[in-house]
């Protein structure tokens, strides 16, 4: 299971990342992109070089933070499956589902609040925002144990008493609902994360914000990892994310520079949060479903073993998209916004420039990924998991989608379009909870990758009319993505043959 933070590739592409010591351009409340923001190396600036250097440094920050992160998922994600079972992967899979929901059904964006908001270092904002959201966390903690509990008990009952391969159903399952209640004291233990997480996020100084998640994280996997070891049970999973959630909390008050976090309300900052949230939370509300919904419905139809398999095969995909959506969230959105406030006839020139380079980074390895799937998966885990293999090469079509779509809606919220942003992404999870019963029913689990494969075609339609009608899109641009794909399938298809020898 993936220790790493559990919200992290469900966040919003709306968390800009504006630059310090840069003036404020008088911003607009409760509009997304139109705030304090950095330039790119595609937007330079001669009258401003230092935040054209700044920019960089912390491209690089945000792409090795990002890697080395993944590198961590990757690593423990191996060793935790062979000290572990598939079934705890298929239960961790369902408690994951259930307290990401819980915090993004509750998601009134505090965190872009604080980051796009001219006010956003103001102490009376940013307090305000902090008590909101210590409330909001013993709120999602008490729901989840009075609320969610009980609706899984009733779900766990009602279905039947096996599934296709004869096996329990993960609701069903006796463990579910103590790992869901403990594991839900993590939102209650978030919800005092200090704001100097956004504020130095804010202002693009990343750097210690990334040696402290990394450090985090190396902590929690080294729990996860002594658990399992010593315990061989799916608790570790759980242990090891409490231990990572009340680390982060504390060391973003101690090891951040920035003001106190105290207890505070100002009704002028509560208005100010309240109205920019409210398309935050349609938004991530619809992103929580098309993200996650595969496995809550699949825990309807498969046992606790091929859910586990399954989340094996849906990790490894997720790279690719994950790192694309992280540095886009942290650098490139807050680029686009500068320019256009400065310069708003080069967004399209500047977009196509970034495209051009991400693609170019990350198509052919989604192309690689479609021949490749079943090759990495039998060198890297044990035959418990070979099965992911194939159910990989089905999900690597997604990637290919998905690792263009952040940097579109970076463009859309720069211009303020969050309207647009949150009916693509309802589009793809109209797409997801249509589509899986219908591919259940047609080819049952091959059916449902295809489904979840091709989901992102509920959102790109959309994406694309917006595009279009601000300018944006160019179609033999996109075409070019295709290229790519088809260059990585070929390259991997020709190392599949001598892989195929080991």
């Amino acid at each position: 299971m993936d220790p790493g933070n559990i919200k992290e590739s469900l966040k919003g592409p709306a968390e800009a990342t504006p630059p310090p010591d840069t003036p404020d351009h008088g911003g607009v409340s409760g509009a997304v992109g139109h705030s304090d923001t950095a330039d790119t190396p595609d937007d330079p600036t001669p009258h401003d070089p230092g935040v054209k250097a700044l920019a960089i440094r912390s491209s690089f920050w945000a792409l090795g933070g990002n890697m080395t992160q993944q590198g961590i998922r990757l690593a423990s994600n191996l060793l935790l499956a062979y000290l572990l079972f598939p079934e705890a992967f298929g239960l961790m899979a369902v408690v994951n589902v259930v307290l990401i929901g819980l915090q993004m059904f509750s998601d009134i964006g505090i965190g872009p609040s604080i980051i796009q908001h001219r006010r956003g270092e103001d102490p009376a904002f940013y307090n305000t925002a902090w008590t909101i959201q210590v409330i909001r966390g013993f709120i999602l903690g008490i729901a989840a144990v009075a609320i969610v509990t009980p609706l899984l008990y009733l779900v766990g009952h009602l279905l039947p008493a096996s599934t296709s391969d004869g096996s329990a159903p993960v609701y069903s399952d006796p463990q579910l609902l103590p790992l869901i209640c403990v594991g839900a004291i993590t939102a209650v233990i978030s919800g005092f994360n200090s704001t100097k997480l956004f504020t130095v996020n804010r202002k693009l100084v990343i750097g210690r914000l990334t040696v402290m998640e990394v450090t985090v994280q190396i902590i929690g996997v080294a729990v996860m990892a002594y658990w399992a070891w010593h315990y061989r049970s799916v608790w570790a999973l759980i242990g090891g994310s409490l231990v990572t959630a009340f680390l982060k909390m504390v060391l973003s008050h101690a090891m951040l520079p920035g003001g106190k976090n105290r207890f505070q309300f100002e009704r002028e900052a509560f208005v100010d949060l309240i109205r920019f949230g409210r398309w935050i939370f349609l938004s991530t509300a619809a992103l929580f479903i098309a993200a996650q919904g595969d496995r809550l419905l699949l825990g309807i139809y498969v046992s606790k073993a091929v859910l586990g398999v399954y989340s094996i095969a849906y990790f490894l995909s997720e790279a690719l998209a994950q790192m694309i959506a992280f540095v886009t969230r942290r650098v490139f959105l807050p680029a686009f916004s500068r320019v256009v406030r400065d310069n708003p006839e080069r967004l399209r020139q500047n977009y196509y420039k970034v495209r051009l380079r991400l693609d170019a980074l990350t198509l052919p390895a989604a192309g690689a990924l479609m021949v490749l799937g079943s090759d990495i998966v039998r060198l890297l885990y044990t035959d418990d998991y070979a099965a992911a293999g194939p159910m990989l090469e089905v999900l690597a079509i997604r990637v290919a989608f998905a690792c263009t779509l952040p940097t579109a809606v970076s463009c859309l919220l720069a211009m303020g379009d969050s309207k647009s942003v949150f009916a693509s992404n309802l589009g793809k999870t109209v797409a997801m909870l249509a589509g899986i019963p219908l591919g259940w029913h047609f080819g049952e689990m091959q059916g449902v990758l295809w489904v979840i494969a091709l989901s992102e075609l509920g959102s790109l339609p959309i994406l694309w009319w917006r595009m279009h009608a601000h300018g944006l899109l160019s179609l033999p641009r996109e075409a070019l993505a295709v290229g790519f794909v088809g260059l990585g399938y070929a390259v991997g298809w020709l190392l599949s043959i001598p892989l195929s020898w080991l």
